[in-house]
């Protein structure tokens, strides 16, 4: 779980969790917040008294999104699809169909729950969620610099920060996640390693200045250490220069209490390298496993993660070719177009590629040159 949906969609649901007000928070330098081990407790109690009540879609989509657990994501789709009745079931239901990646579906929400009134910041945000998501940044930039500049805080700068990042203004994005941090005055730890999670994605899928994105991850998961996908995003950093023990310690953290497809290709495949042959086959199986069940449910939500194992060890250039197709019908963005590149390439439909890089900016073959890195093998 690395691609740039994540970020707006990790904002959009630690608003649940976080109070907005002034604080203080600078990288290495880190506020005092409760311990993520007792943050995540009280998060399931919350869960657990909440029952099946309207709401509860939100606390599992925060527990999905940290811990990677994929019964969470399914519980919280399954609840919303029937609730519909509200403007904030709208809202709700939109937010879940947006972390399955059914965008169509979620900004048919959206219109919906403006018709019946619904606070245009909400409408606002979430809709830039899902342009963003599907590679339409540009068109919400305006709206969100003048929301930003009428209600500075960490939702409206967060938001701004994320679609600033998408169509390649990283400094401005920077800034602006560094200003959602000194807004946030909260003991909650999941806001603090969100935006540092968020910067930490965008420096290393979007530029060559890797040790930034380093310290970025780290210091996410000195916030939160069982985060799932900075422990992924770090251990990839480490094993793209050769450092597997502690991409292999990171990966090992990861998987602790789930099965993570993403976690489990990229061990699979240090553990080959380290030695461990038969352990690294058995996790690479193992993540093949986890990608076919999960594209059963939920086929765009996973199309590119499963696309990237079979471009890699899951050794399936069709099928990587197929599902990458797949990803960037349902969603246009830069991130999307270079997969799909590698996968024409890996399947010998170069005319196929040079069509799809000749249609698209320059800024797809930064992706292409991190997707080299990203991809294991």
């Amino acid at each position: 779980m690395k691609k740039l949906i994540r970020s707006m969609h990790f904002f959009m649901g630690v608003l649940v969790l976080c109070a907005m007000a002034k604080g203080a928070a600078k990288i290495g330098v880190a506020p005092d917040t409760t311990a993520s081990a007792i943050a995540i407790v009280n998060l399931d109690q919350q869960i657990v008294q909440a029952g099946s009540e309207s709401g509860v879609e939100e606390l599992l989509l925060v527990r999905s999104r940290y811990l990677g657990d994929y019964e969470a994501l399914d519980r919280a789709s399954r609840l919303s699809e029937g609730r519909f009745a509200t403007v904030r079931d709208l809202l709700r239901r939109a937010h879940t169909r947006s972390a399955v990646h059914r965008f169509s579906d979620a900004m048919a929400d959206l219109a919906a729950a403006e018709q019946m009134g619904a606070d245009p910041k909400d409408i606002l945000l979430s809709r830039a969620s899902n342009l963003v998501a599907t590679g339409h940044a540009s068109e919400v930039i305006p709206a969100l610099e003048k929301y930003e500049g009428q209600n500075p805080g960490y939702a409206s700068r967060g938001a701004l920060a994320t679609a600033y990042a998408a169509v390649g203004r990283l400094d401005d994005a920077d800034r602006l996640y560094a200003a959602a941090l000194n807004d946030l005055d909260t003991t909650l730890p999941f806001p603090y390693a969100w935006i540092y999670f968020a910067r930490g994605l965008m420096w290393s899928e979007q530029s060559d200045k890797l040790e930034r994105a380093e310290a970025m991850y780290r210091q996410a998961l000195a916030y939160v250490p069982e985060f799932v996908p900075a422990n992924v995003n770090l251990a990839e950093l480490e094993a793209a220069r050769g450092d597997a023990a502690p991409a292999i310690e990171h990966l090992e953290h990861a998987l602790h209490s789930n099965d993570e497809p993403e976690a489990l290709a990229l061990l699979g495949v240090l553990y080959r390298h380290t030695g461990r042959k038969a352990e690294g086959e058995h996790d690479i199986l193992l993540a093949r496993q986890r990608y076919e069940l999960l594209l059963a449910g939920y086929p765009l939500a996973f199309a590119d993660h499963a696309a990237e194992y079979y471009l890699g060890p899951g050794a399936d250039p069709e099928r990587a070719w197929t599902l990458a197709r797949q990803n960037l019908t349902n969603r246009e963005t830069d991130r999307a177009v270079a997969l799909a590149i590698k996968a024409a390439e890996a399947t010998g439909r170069y005319n196929e590629a040079c069509q799809l890089l000749r249609n698209h900016g320059p800024y797809v073959s930064l992706y292409l040159r991190n997707l080299e890195r990203t991809i294991p093998r």
